[in-house]
């Protein structure tokens, strides 16, 4: 596919000027400063959290045991550590496949058709693919009802996207997804258009504010000229609402497990027909008392993570692992750590290529604040408001709407070490920086809120990563999403590129059940599972390595994209047959990967 060809091939957008090129580079993303909330239950959804944990265990992610084996957890209790020892073989001894677990007991059953780990957007989309393909299949042969878990490791059920009074509390609390024609298509193929359009908001364009430009008639409007228009959400809005359509839909095949946590311990690496089994525990939120930080991007390990019991585990064992875990990729971090035990071993599967999670140190360190704003009754309220300070941009605002009622949630996006990233900010210093550089957008924030801003600690954002040269293990086990491609959200290449990758899987599967002799999905799975490693391995690498480039500091910015950028807008003008548009339009145009 496109995505991998080299990066000065990958330019696909219609050439503009030096300054806009700058201006467009803006990450044009909207992050919360606090997690969502919402308690309501609906279907097969079970939260971990009501269950009191006593002494949790910490399960260490990435060292697999073998099957037979015991390994050991870390146990933390009344406030010091000590190692316990869990045996592997008890629970693989006394499992079977007949999944009669009752569900209404909130605990995972000992098997399912299929287990996807991670309840984000990609994994409820990839459940909700999973399902209507397992619909089909029953009208088509037999009456089996298909059973597929999501297994979600933070305990709170989404909430509903139809809460208004939730989403208009706070605009400032929520990451805002924005969804260009990648997102758009996958939904659309899944039949969940519609209540995503219902749920959203249409941004039709730009308004910037180049430096020093600070009038409110300097902001440039630029109309969007898109075949398909970009469409705004806060993410857990979307999480909220593929959770409802799976409640409401699907409850008779999706299981929906919120405060669990999916370690592999056996990818079944011996033939097509072994399932893969893994170990699913029970976590908890038991140390979000002590702070009130915000849900971010940041990969790293805060109070809030959930804490997992190791006195839960649960051995279950599946016919298709679906890693949609996002940045915390402890699948891929078992998968990596497996390869390499392997390796060492001189044991060869299929002679796979040895599996890797590249890692790269972020030379470039960016850190937010998120504002709400609310625009007044005569500013467009279906933009992206962007401006930039003076001193070497040394802060951007980016505002996205939040709704159509001119509610903004805006970005304040700055270095680490930058004043007013620190918590416990003089909220005097905030207003005196935006009476001097963004007095456009000053009387738009209330003095409470501009307190808060200058109270609260920053948000960090993802550092990039990518896994291949594969993207499965053995015959049963992938991985899509975030989990496969981890980019910093640029133009909403992470989302996008996520809801494609089901897209895509969903196509893999029709494909290999057409070449399968009776039509039964478990025998598509592998070739289902080879084929999508084969077509997007290539992808996340390009995904990732395009988004780095974007992000890289100083010279290496214009070394590794603008220089290339601005070439490619070029030989594109003089000769177009020859040579396609620089890559902004790649990302847009349809039909390219």
């Amino acid at each position: 596919t496109a995505m991998a060809i080299p990066p000065l091939a990958l330019r696909r957008f219609a050439p503009v000027g030096f300054t806009n090129l700058l201006v467009f580079f803006v990450v044009t993303l909207l992050l919360s400063s606090s997690g969502g909330g919402g308690t309501s239950r609906c279907c097969h959804a079970f939260s971990a959290s009501h269950y009191r944990l006593h002494s949790p265990v910490q399960i260490p992610v990435g060292l697999p045991p073998a099957v037979g084996t015991s390994f050991t957890a870390s146990r933390t209790t009344r406030g010091n550590r000590r190692r316990v020892r869990v045996s592997v073989s008890s629970w693989m001894s006394s499992s079977n496949d007949s999944g009669s677990e009752d569900i209404e007991s909130a605990k995972p059953q000992q098997f399912y058709d299929a287990i996807v780990c991670g309840g984000g957007p990609a994994g409820l989309l990839a459940a909700i693919m999973l399902a209507q393909k397992a619909e089909q299949q029953q009208e088509k042969k037999d009456s089996y009802t298909y059973s597929i878990a999501v297994c979600e490791r933070r305990p709170m059920v989404p909430p509903s996207p139809w809460d208004t009074a939730l989403w208009e509390s706070d605009v400032a609390r929520f990451y805002l997804l924005g969804m260009g024609h990648r997102g758009q298509g996958a939904l659309k193929q899944f039949g969940l258009y519609d209540e995503f359009c219902q749920a959203s908001v249409a941004v039709n364009g730009r308004r910037d504010w180049a430096p020093g430009k600070t009038a409110i008639d300097d902001g440039k409007i630029t109309p969007a000229n898109k075949e398909v228009t970009s469409r705004v959400l806060a993410r857990e809005k979307l999480v909220g609402l593929l959770h409802q359509i799976i409640c409401k839909r699907y409850s008779d095949h999706v299981h929906l497990l919120y405060g669990y946590q999916v370690e592999p311990v056996d990818f079944g690496l011996s033939s097509n027909d072994d399932p893969v089994s893994v170990l699913i525990s029970k976590c908890d939120l038991s140390d979000t008392s002590t702070s009130n930080t915000s849900t971010s991007t940041s990969t790293s390990k805060s109070v809030s993570d959930p804490v997992c019991d190791g006195d839960s585990l649960q051995l279950t064992k599946t016919n298709f692992l679906l890693a949609a875990d996002g940045s915390a990729q402890t699948v891929a971090t078992v998968m990596e750590h497996q390869d390499k035990e392997n390796k060492n071993q001189n044991k060869s599967h299929n002679k796979q290529p040895l599996f890797r999670v590249t890692r790269f140190d972020d030379d470039n360190p960016r850190v937010y604040k998120s504002v709400p704003i609310q625009l007044p009754s005569d500013w467009p309220c279906d933009l992206n408001y962007s401006a930039r300070s003076t001193q070497d941009s040394r802060i951007i605002l980016e505002a996205l709407p939040s709704d159509e009622k001119g509610n903004m949630c805006a970005l304040l996006l700055m270095k680490p070490n930058d004043e007013l990233a620190q918590p416990n900010v003089d909220p005097q210093r905030l207003w005196d920086f935006f009476d001097q550089e963004f007095p456009q957008f000053g009387p738009l924030i209330t003095q409470q809120d501009m307190a808060k801003v200058a109270q609260k600690p920053a948000s960090t954002l993802p550092s990039f990563r990518y896994v291949g040269p594969r993207l499965s293990m053995g015959h049963r086990t992938l991985i899509l999403g975030d989990a496969a491609h981890t980019v910093k959200p640029y133009f909403g290449l992470g989302a996008n590129s996520a809801l494609e990758d089901v897209q895509i899987l969903s196509d893999c599967l029709d494909e290999s059940s057409k070449a399968t002799a009776n039509n039964n999905p478990k025998d598509a799975i592998p070739k289902a599972v080879e084929l999508f490693s084969k077509q997007r391995s290539a992808d996340a690498k390009a995904l990732v390595t395009i988004s780095r480039n974007m992000d890289r500091p100083g010279k290496l910015f214009y070394v590794y994209f603008l220089i290339p950028l601005i070439l490619d807008s070029l030989f594109h003008k003089m000769a177009p047959r020859i040579f396609g548009p620089n890559m902004f339009g790649m990302f847009q145009k349809e039909g390219m990967g």
